[in-house]
């Protein structure tokens, strides 16, 4: 099992993966936004309640914070994602890219979006 200082490096990692301030996860779990700082700091304790209410508002497993593998740091660039693979670990520029995905609840517009990028992207691929 990992150490809570552990899981509040975890629970870092994870909200800063999705582009999410201390403030929102705060609110999103009802908590003061030091009280998340203090998690993330392990400077106080993570009861299990806390870390499965903290693992719903992540969009995560609980395992997640159990699990001995490391959480992918956001800024580190994947391997895997360069030979074109499934990204597990993304930029900040990728993550911010997600997260401004998914505000956009219109699915064509989304998918008009896709078709923009993978054009874009072929393009360049074409020329270089």
């Amino acid at each position: 099992m990992k150490s809570h200082k552990q899981i509040g490096i975890d629970i870092k990692r994870i909200r800063e993966a999705r582009g999410m301030s201390q403030m929102e996860l705060a609110e999103r779990v009802g908590v003061s936004f030091q009280q998340i700082q203090k998690y993330e700091k392990a400077i106080n304790r993570i009861s299990a309640e806390r870390i499965q209410q903290i693992a719903k508002a992540l969009g995560t497993s609980v395992n997640t914070f159990f699990e001995k593998e490391k959480v992918p740091m956001v800024s580190e660039p994947s391997e895997e994602y360069s030979r074109g693979g499934t990204a597990t670990n993304v930029t900040q520029e990728e993550a911010k890219l997600l997260q401004l995905f998914r505000r956009i609840e219109n699915k064509k517009l989304r998918e008009g979006l896709l078709q923009q990028l993978k054009g874009l992207a072929e393009s360049l691929r074409k020329k270089g």
